[in-house]
């Protein structure tokens, strides 16, 4: 009899691991679900994917290549026509009431209130599902060339629906209206605007974006058209217009004269969506006047995560670690429903204060028409100068964020931003440490080794001076969906911030993911003896190219006040990374 309680105790226990086991498959299938668009077949402690793209996948397997956010569609509400009824109630007057309200805590102050954010989403979701539901009616307007009518003449069914949305717009996207009667005939005016490049530069910007331009036509031989925006005669003047429209298909545009720029006063980082609002391209690579492309930038149009989504997005370095909490605490407190994709982020995870690199942005304006005004919603006078661009670092996070609150899908390429240059801190950071004999060495490909004294400007002494090794410093770099370098921002040189920097070689890079940022000094320092890989010849050889030109750049402009006109080091195959033989293997 004793031998029964013992079998019933094991049968429990067989039990009990059966439903564990059904328990865990259960989670991991309602993982699969929840997480659609971001399988991972390869996790490291810190969640992040470690595995590089299989050479076995295939065009489509995007979801090892990207992070998809993707969104229930039970959290998202159509608009119906008992919705278009409501409106006519007490009740539905109400609540139309709420959603055009004033945003400020009182009529004598534009101070936002402190749950403006919360309301703002709720607004911009109904606003999405309102102008999807009403396009019908716009288009057949269209089709008849009576589009002016849409908001003068609407069907008495649609009517209440139609007031709503005018008013909406009006609330919340007042500037369309200086020169657009709807959201519609904006939209209407870029549908088949075909790809094309958006860059914004004021006079200040025009020593990186001359290279940049020129880098693009003259060594890359990328043809798509070029839109150059600035705000005003005083941000971009006539000489540097001239100059960048002898190219062919570049136009300089201000954008100031296409949106009520009164409203907006814009300046800065908040160009930039409101350019891409207004461009005619359908299509856009948003650029920043100092982004380098080893490829031709027209392939990111083919990428497969653009493909899925309409956006390709790209990751900034993990910088700050145990930063992020409040970030967390803060997209919580006015996103009501999320995607998939906020609980990867750095931000939820405590890896690092930064998420987004908006130095380049791909983005397919007829899909995400209403994402794009979200966007620019953000980026607002009011929104941007008392919550954006105080939670944040300028318009970074905005292209995101603005899709969670209205519900349209992203993806990122996955890697991290990682870093260009040398292997190694070759030059060091401030190039008054460095003897001008070393620098000369340096230009003829030659290693520095020095352990000499350096006399400063201060009269002390500085010994020692000698290469700190196991990391890659330079500028930041961006990576295409295999893992391949694909682009660099932050100049040219060691340090554009500092006179006299000199040109970086680009002989290695490191992915964020196999390094620790010195962020002080713009390095990498690798993880493990694996991370340091090199730059393939031919992409050197773009680089040297690069180089070339923005040299010639500053021998045309001739004033080094503006640009300094430096020596261009050695192109040595041999100096590469791993001696020239490729990054087919780490070093």
């Amino acid at each position: 009899m004793s031998a029964i309680p013992f079998l019933i105790t094991a049968l429990r226990k067989a039990q009990m691991v059966r439903i564990i086991v059904i328990l865990v498959i259960f989670f991991l299938l309602a993982s699969a679900s929840r997480y659609q668009g971001s399988f991972e077949f390869s996790i490291g402690e810190d969640g992040e994917v470690q595995s590089a793209v299989p050479p076995e996948a295939g065009e489509h397997d995007v979801y090892y290549s990207h992070h998809i956010a993707s969104f229930n569609k039970d959290d998202i509400k159509p608009w119906t026509k008992g919705d278009t009824a409501a409106l006519r109630t007490t009740e539905g007057q109400k609540a139309a009431q709420a959603l055009t309200s004033s945003p400020f805590v009182n009529s004598t102050t534009t101070a936002l209130r402190d749950n403006y954010f919360l309301d703002l989403t709720k607004r911009l979701r109904v606003y999405r599902s309102l102008w999807m539901a009403l396009k019908e009616y716009y288009d057949q307007l269209e089709q008849k060339q009576q589009q002016e009518l849409f908001f003068t003449a609407p069907p008495t069914e649609l009517a209440p629906a139609v007031e709503l949305l005018q008013k909406m717009e009006q609330q919340n996207f007042p500037w369309i209206h200086k020169h657009h009667n709807t959201s519609y005939d904006l939209y209407r005016e870029s549908r088949n605007g075909g790809r094309g490049i958006v860059m914004c530069v004021g006079d200040y910007h025009t020593k990186y974006a001359r290279t940049v331009i020129k880098t693009l036509r003259e060594v890359l031989k990328s043809s798509l058209p070029i839109e150059i925006y600035y705000t005003g005669e005083p941000d971009l003047n006539p000489e540097n217009r001239a100059w960048f429209e002898t190219f062919d298909n570049v136009k300089t545009i201000d954008v100031t004269t296409l949106i009520d720029n009164n409203l907006l006063v814009l300046e800065g980082w908040a160009v930039k969506p409101f350019a891409m609002l207004v461009s005619r391209f359908s299509e856009i690579i948003l650029m920043d006047s100092d982004a380098y492309f080893l490829q031709d930038p027209a392939i990111m149009f083919e990428d497969e995560g653009y493909k899925e989504t309409g956006t390709v997005y790209f990751y900034d370095r993990t910088l700050f670690p145990g930063l992020g909490a409040d970030k967390k605490k803060w997209l919580e407190s006015f996103l009501p429903t999320m995607s998939n994709h906020p609980a990867k982020t750095r931000w939820f995870r405590l890896k690092g204060d930064h998420e987004q690199e908006s130095g380049v942005v791909v983005f397919d304006k007829k899909r995400l028409f209403l994402g794009l005004l979200a966007i620019c919603k953000i980026n607002d006078l009011h929104e941007r100068k008392q919550v954006t661009y105080i939670k944040t670092w300028g318009d970074k996070e905005t292209f995101w964020i603005a899709l969670e609150m209205i519900q349209e899908p992203y993806s990122f390429v996955k890697y991290g931003g990682g870093a260009i240059g040398n292997v190694g801190d070759a030059i060091p950071y401030n190039t008054e440490f460095l003897p001008r004999e070393e620098i000369e060495r340096y230009n003829k490909g030659e290693h520095l080794t020095t352990t000499n004294p350096v006399n400063l400007k201060d009269g002390t002494v500085r010994k020692n001076v000698v290469p700190k090794l196991g990391r890659v410093c330079g500028n930041q770099l961006h990576f295409d969906f295999r893992g391949r370098p694909l682009w660099w921002n932050s100049g040219v040189v060691r340090d554009k911030y500092t006179p006299g920097s000199p040109y970086l070689l680009y002989t290695a890079y490191m992915k964020d993911e196999d390094g620790d940022w010195d962020f002080g000094s713009s390095c990498l320092v690798q993880k493990h003896s694996t991370s340091i890989m090199e730059v393939e010849w031919e992409q050197r050889k773009v680089a040297f190219e690069i180089l070339k030109t923005d040299r010639g750049v500053a021998v045309e402009i001739d004033r080094p006040y503006i640009k300094e006109i430096l020596d261009i080091p050695a192109l040595i195959q041999s100096q590469g990374a791993k001696g020239g033989h490729g990054n087919s293997e780490a070093i």
